[in-house]
């Protein structure tokens, strides 16, 4: 069983009815990013409170937070890829998501499916 790091892209998708997160078969976690960006967007707050339930959320402490900063200067990406990036990095976890295009540069993350 794989511990992953659920990006935010999986969870509207899993929303919209398109991908199924099913937390038995792997130990998912997410970003407290992915939480902002959730109820930053269109998504009913109910639903995501219940969508994100089950998973255990990652906040950005210092090593996070510096190790985003690096990969934002390093690779061009953008602050929340970034912090989700590291946050996955420094918790030694996969990174499960559609956009792999924002994180194919990433030197030490590791992109995995569901």
């Amino acid at each position: 069983m794989a511990d992953l790091l659920v990006d935010t892209d999986i969870f509207i998708d899993h929303l919209r009815g398109a991908t199924a997160l099913v937390p038995g078969r792997h130990r998912l976690h997410y970003s407290v990013v992915t939480r902002a960006e959730l109820f930053a967007g269109n998504t009913a707050t109910n639903l995501s409170i219940q969508l994100l339930a089950p998973f255990r959320e990652l906040g950005v402490d210092r090593a996070v937070a510096e190790r985003a900063g690096r990969i934002a200067r390093e690779f061009g990406v953008r602050l929340p890829d970034a912090l989700v990036a590291a946050t996955a990095i420094e918790h030694d976890l996969g990174l499960v998501t559609r956009n792999r295009k924002h994180f194919d540069s990433i030197r030490g993350l590791r992109l995995r499916s569901l």
